[in-house]
């Protein structure tokens, strides 16, 4: 019979307050990660960027700076190259730095102990980039190719 299960239930929900309580579970959040800013070195040049993370359409200046006591092939309209790739390898932006002066480059850079020059390139993240981890590439002349990791948006896991 229906009719005494129905009270047995009413009975039994007037005794809990008439009330039932379902537990919806609360979406885990973790704090994003503390990232350290991208550094990278390999006598005798050394390279960072400014952001560790960046949101789309925002940028990044990467440096790269060759300590003497040295000597680099570079190539003077384009010292400095930078290649952007994402997790699939896919290249998302290339650029350069500026052309160093006429009177200061014959593709041979020899750096005095002590001495030192900076080479910049700032890349404009392309506000339709997705989120993820990104690999910057940083090449100047014969030197060691350096790689620095940022990541772009918001990284899964982040709130």
């Amino acid at each position: 019979m229906i009719g005494p299960r129905l009270a047995a239930l009413a009975l039994l929900l007037t005794a809990c307050g008439g009330a039932v309580a379902v537990a919806t579970p609360t979406p885990s959040c973790r704090p994003a990660p503390s990232l350290a800013l991208p550094s990278a070195s390999a006598a005798p040049v050394a390279a960072t960027a400014d952001h560790a993370q960046v949101d789309p359409g925002g940028t990044v200046t990467f440096t790269e700076i060759a300590d003497g006591s040295a000597t680099l092939e570079v190539d003077c309209s384009q010292p400095l190259q930078v290649i952007v790739t994402d997790g699939t390898g896919l290249s998302v932006y290339s650029g350069y730095s500026a052309a160093a002066p006429a009177s200061a480059c014959a593709g041979e850079v020899t750096l005095a102990t002590g001495a030192a020059e900076t080479y910049q390139v700032t890349w404009p993240v392309d506000s339709s980039l997705p989120g993820g981890t990104y690999t910057a590439t940083l090449v100047l002349g014969d030197a060691p190719e350096l790689t620095l990791t940022l990541a772009v948006g918001t990284l899964p896991g982040e709130c």
